[in-house]
């Protein structure tokens, strides 16, 4: 499984984007994971950073935050960053 969507926290005041690097380097898989605050509305209201991280540790990271209680989000959110 890859880690690819949004993840939203528990009190709704961040969420984290994680989406494939498209231009891996030596066939190594990156995964990217920007930081939003989020508005109002539960939609993405400002960037605040962004990490490149290894496929697994991506990995970890995505089901840590589910096991502490961020949320999949299902709706499509805007994607540019």
């Amino acid at each position: 499984m890859m880690p690819d969507g949004w993840l939203i926290e528990p009190n709704n005041k961040w969420l984290l984007f994680f989406h494939k690097d498209t231009l891996p380097i030596k066939s190594i898989t990156r995964i990217y994971i920007d930081k939003w605050e989020v508005s109002s509305t539960g939609t993405p209201l400002r960037f605040i950073n962004r990490r490149k991280v290894e496929l697994e540790p991506a990995l970890e990271t995505w089901n840590e935050l589910i096991n502490n209680g961020w949320l999949i989000v299902k709706q499509q959110l805007d994607q540019t960053a």
